[in-house]
């Protein structure tokens, strides 16, 4: 039976096995090294790596590898990256910006703004708690966190916004009003956002529950989670992270790694299907 599987209380029991594509996914934190962020163009890398008092943070030409310009921050940061072996997330619509975060997990979060001209420190925040990045509005004005249990337990968070123009932390956690009480968990293994950037949809494998698409509206900061059905057999959910999503007008396409359709979501209504939506 295909069915929504509420709001993320599609993840009821608890975290028991990692899938094993997970075991060399990146963490809840800033990854140094790596893929790096692009720029809005493609034509630059921007990588965060470790250096003797901090971080050194290089814009590398895609075409030919030449390091453009380079800055040390005194502090340990990296790109947020949430998809194994792909590029990081961070870099602002406008591409005057990228996001660089603690490197590590830590029980105080740092996040700083960095300008892609000349990588020079735009603006800054820190938390105490293990946060990680997620994503941000269009505008900018917004930044949208992972906040973990703890260093110990990554697996389990919640979602919540950072107002950057106030530099606060909204209060309450960003999730679909229908549910008065939901704990998320589980791995990203794929993403896409709308053409504008004002939703950006994730899919998670989710070990021991339903693998869900995480629907964020960045604009108004709500959520919604829409579970896809999965078989009890296959627990470990491994090949979730085969899985690639793709969006058309208001459908969501969620394909195996060779194209074939597994489930579409219509963003409109949140009813998954076998088939897309006659018209």
């Amino acid at each position: 039976m295909v069915r929504r599987l509420g709001s993320c209380l599609v993840v009821l029991v608890a975290l028991a096995v990692v899938p094993t594509a997970s075991a060399a996914f990146p963490g809840p934190y800033g990854v140094q090294g790596g893929k790096g962020v692009l720029s809005n163009d493609g034509t630059l890398r921007f990588v965060a790596t470790k250096a003797p008092g901090g971080t050194l943070v290089s814009a590398i030409s895609t075409k030919d590898g030449n390091v453009a310009q380079t800055r040390l921050f005194d502090a340990g940061l990296g790109i947020p990256t949430l998809l194994y072996d792909k590029p990081g997330e961070g870099m602002s619509r406008d591409g005057k910006t990228f996001v660089l975060q603690t490197a590590g997990l830590a029980a105080t979060s740092r996040f700083m703004l960095v300008n892609t001209a000349d990588l020079s420190p735009a603006d800054s925040f820190t938390l105490k708690g293990t946060f990680a990045f997620d994503a941000l509005s269009p505008d900018g004005s917004m930044m949208y966190l992972i906040q973990h249990r703890t260093t110990q337990d990554v697996e389990h968070y919640i979602v919540r916004g950072y107002d950057m123009r106030t530099h606060k932390l909204l209060p309450q956690r960003i999730a679909d009003k229908s549910q008065e009480s939901w704990v998320m968990q589980g791995w990203a293994a794929s993403r896409v956002a709308s053409p504008s950037g004002r939703w950006v949809y994730t899919l998670y494998a989710n070990p021991g529950g339903y693998p869900f698409v995480h629907a964020l509206d960045t604009v108004k900061s709500v959520a919604h989670c829409v579970g896809l059905p999965w078989p009890a057999t296959n627990g470990e959910q491994g090949a979730v992270f085969n899985f690639k999503l793709g969006l058309k007008g208001n459908m969501l396409a969620v394909r195996w790694g060779g194209g074939s359709i597994y489930r579409f979501i219509n963003t409109t209504t949140w009813k998954v299907s076998t088939k897309p939506a006659a018209r």
